[in-house]
């Protein structure tokens, strides 16, 4: 039975990132990290500007949320503070 071509790269890196030195691995971490990074600003970059529209709008409506949430009992606080 064939490997699988991914199997295949993933047992190949092992091999390699083994042999190489502490300070090596750290620089090919970084370099994949980097490569995610720029694989999910091209994932954002590739949306519609109405698509880019209604996620902003989406954030922004949860940010409200959850700052609104957070401020519900934020008067009687102060008071109880001015209180002590």
């Amino acid at each position: 039975m064939l490997e699988e071509p991914t199997a295949t790269i993933h047992r190949q890196l092992l091999q390699i990132l083994s042999r190489l030195p502490f300070s090596s691995q750290e620089e090919v971490l970084d370099f994949a990290i980097s490569l995610q990074k720029k694989k999910l600003t091209q994932d954002w970059d590739a949306i519609s500007d109405a698509e880019a529209a209604a996620l902003k709008t989406e954030f922004a409506d949860e940010d409200l949320a959850f700052a609104e949430s957070l401020l519900t009992d934020y008067l009687p606080r102060l008071q109880q503070e001015d209180e002590v």
